[in-house]
């Protein structure tokens, strides 16, 4: 076994450094690790849907290490570069497309030899893999609950934002039921308050004759 040291984990944690919507004032901030741990969660529900509720064949854990990984060039150096700037013009698109390989490419030249081979298609991912596209959506779909979260908050530099997510994510609705399906289910309940989440649990109910019964 190779005693070679390998900066990848540490490279990993950096995401607790990055800042997502650089330019936008936000009434919370949202750190790149915040975001790929709610991406991940929201793939891997994805994906049990997709299998469980529709009996295709995806594995739930694949979408959601797919979501673990999907930032792998800003962790490794990029930060999130903003829509308006990314998608500029076609020359902009393609030259940070390569920049983003270039940097993948160097996060995964971090690892061991004999552990590139398993981490190098959940860097490099394939586009055409469902697993990535699921795990794609829930990107969209956390990047939807933020605007609606900071709109919320009467925060108005999310407005434009919020469109371009509502015309993503009415086409992943349209592209895979699984995606339909949780926003059918989940999606207005995550809008909401703890009070409003937890409103079909019996904690109020004891919690009030406890209160009544102390007073």
């Amino acid at each position: 076994m190779s005693n070679t040291h390998s900066a990848f984990i540490g490279l990993m944690q950096r995401a607790r450094n990055v800042k997502r919507w650089p330019l936008m004032a936000q009434f919370q901030e949202e750190m790149l690790s915040t975001h790929i741990y709610e991406a991940s969660m929201v793939a891997h529900m994805l994906g049990a849907i997709a299998a469980d509720v529709f009996g295709e064949e995806v594995n739930p854990d694949r979408v959601a290490a797919m979501a673990v990984f999907h930032e792998g060039s800003e962790i490794a150096g990029m930060s999130d570069i903003p829509s308006p700037v990314k998608y500029h013009d076609p020359e902009t698109t393609a030259a940070i497309k390569k920049l983003e390989r270039r940097f993948e490419g160097m996060l995964i030249q971090t690892l061991p030899e004999t552990l590139r081979k398993r981490y190098q298609p959940l860097i490099e991912q394939n586009k055409d893999d469902i697993h990535v596209r699921l795990a794609k959506a829930a990107d969209v779909l956390c990047a939807y609950l933020k605007c609606d979260y900071e709109l919320s908050k009467s925060n108005s530099e999310f407005a434009n934002a919020m469109q371009e997510m509502e015309v993503q994510l009415e086409t992943y609705r349209g592209r895979f039921k699984a995606v339909d399906y949780f926003c059918q289910v989940f999606l207005e309940d995550a809008k909401g308050t703890l009070d409003e989440q937890t409103r079909a649990l019996d904690w109020v109910e004891h919690a009030n004759d406890i209160h009544l019964k102390d007073g």
